[in-house]
């Protein structure tokens, strides 16, 4: 009796060790269980952490740039010009930021995020808020009608809501377009299609047909009648010039501004700015536009000087415009400086010489809503646009076919505008 006393007492004692090592491995295992849970939740706290802090790099970077670009700041590391990248700090994380080129008139901005290997993207695009006039002819007319003499030519088509008149040997190559009832089109080659209330002079010639209700002593290739054409107004509205003078203006204006030839290369990069006295580049001197100028004053550019758009504008155009008259003579040269980008030359003066360009002097785009442009001795834009021309001496416009779409802005600083923002990881 007293063996089976013991043994159940041990077998008691075997089964109560046993409840606890269960209970404690039991216990063990909530408590590891809520361990892992704990330092999982840590983990996940803390990639939550770092990559917010990782998008908020991204965020910086893109910010940074932008703000770069726009105040006109170098935005590369080591300095230069995009395509390039640099690396900025932020806190304890990192943004390395990629800066696109200009591409079709807008640039890409790529910024990657980096906290402690987590990696956040962000990507900007910012583009040229530009406008897009469409110079579709080789020279526009407004009521002020056209007039070509002494062999001068227009290499391209002509649009005009005033009469054309020529005379020695003047030619359009393209195609001639005459809007409105009365008016005229006389003594002029025009090498394909004609259209015009009324053609006079035997010395007209359509190699075409010509489109005429009063055909005249004209000669033509074939002649059919119908209502004269509508006017259309010139490309670019008074307003949008006012705008363009208004970014022109950085709040410290210039006085007289004379460029002349000091160094081989550029001698001065200038804009946006505005000018409140004359401008002058002569004697082979080269300036060099970084932005739009507005010139209150007279602009001349001469004696083989050369006015140029900087690579700063990518794909772009500028301008320079003058409340006065605008002169380029003397085998001055005024250029985009790449194929498809444009120099053009506004002048919102009345005058009847409101802009002049003679003596062999080059030029992309010519433009005026008020006044006359002269083209004279082998004077060679590739755009006119004006409410009068008149070309004489040899006067040779060039129509270029890029013209049709060429976009302007302030230039590179400013005018630009954020169009999308995203991360893209």
């Amino acid at each position: 009796m007293k063996l089976k006393t013991q043994k159940m007492l041990h077998e008691k004692g075997f089964v109560g060790l046993y409840l606890t090592i269960v209970v404690l491995i039991l216990m063990l295992g909530i408590i590891a269980s809520i361990g892992f849970g704990v330092l999982a939740q840590q983990r996940i706290a803390q990639n939550i952490v770092q990559s917010a802090q990782a998008y908020a790099a991204a965020e910086s970077g893109v910010e940074d740039a932008l703000i770069r670009l726009a105040n006109g700041q170098n935005v590369c590391d080591p300095p230069g010009s995009p395509p390039c990248s640099n690396t900025l700090q932020v806190a304890g994380a990192s943004a390395t930021t990629t800066v696109s080129d200009i591409v079709a008139g807008s640039r890409t901005i790529i910024a990657e995020g980096d906290s402690l290997n987590r990696i956040r993207t962000t990507q900007v695009v910012y583009e040229i808020s530009s406008s897009v006039p469409g110079f579709h002819y080789g020279a526009q007319v407004g009521d002020g009608g056209m007039y070509l003499d002494n062999n001068a030519i227009v290499d391209g088509n002509v649009f005009s809501n005033g009469d054309i008149t020529g005379g020695n040997g003047s030619q359009a190559s393209g195609t001639v377009q005459i809007a409105g009832v009365g008016k005229k089109l006389n003594n002029v080659d025009v090498k394909v299609d004609a259209y015009v209330d009324i053609c006079e002079n035997n010395g007209t010639t359509i190699t075409g047909v010509l489109h005429a209700n009063t055909p005249g002593s004209c000669n033509y290739g074939s002649w059919t009648s119908g209502l004269p054409i509508d006017p259309i107004p010139l490309p670019i509205a008074d307003s949008e010039i006012l705008q363009w003078q208004n970014e022109a203006d950085d709040g410290s204006p210039l006085g007289n501004v004379t460029v002349t030839n000091t160094n081989p290369g550029v001698d001065l990069s200038l804009g946006p700015k505005k000018i409140t006295g004359e401008l002058i580049v002569d004697n082979n001197a080269t300036l060099e536009l970084t932005g739009t100028l507005w010139v209150v004053g007279k602009v001349t550019i001469k004696n083989g000087a050369i006015v140029q758009l900087s690579p700063g504008y990518g794909t772009m155009s500028g301008m320079i415009i003058s409340d006065n008259i605008v002169l380029l003579d003397n085998t001055s040269v005024s250029t985009g400086g790449q194929p498809g980008r444009y120099l053009m030359y506004i002048s919102t003066s009345t005058s009847s010489q409101a802009i002049e360009a003679k003596n062999g002097s080059q030029s992309d785009i010519l433009y005026t809503n008020t006044g006359t442009i002269k083209l004279d001795n082998n004077a060679k834009p590739r755009e006119i646009v004006g409410y009068r021309i008149e070309l004489s001496n040899n006067a040779v416009v060039t129509y270029e076919t890029g013209l049709q779409t060429a976009a302007f802005t302030s230039g590179p600083g400013g005018g630009w505008t954020v169009t999308s923002w995203k991360e893209v990881e």
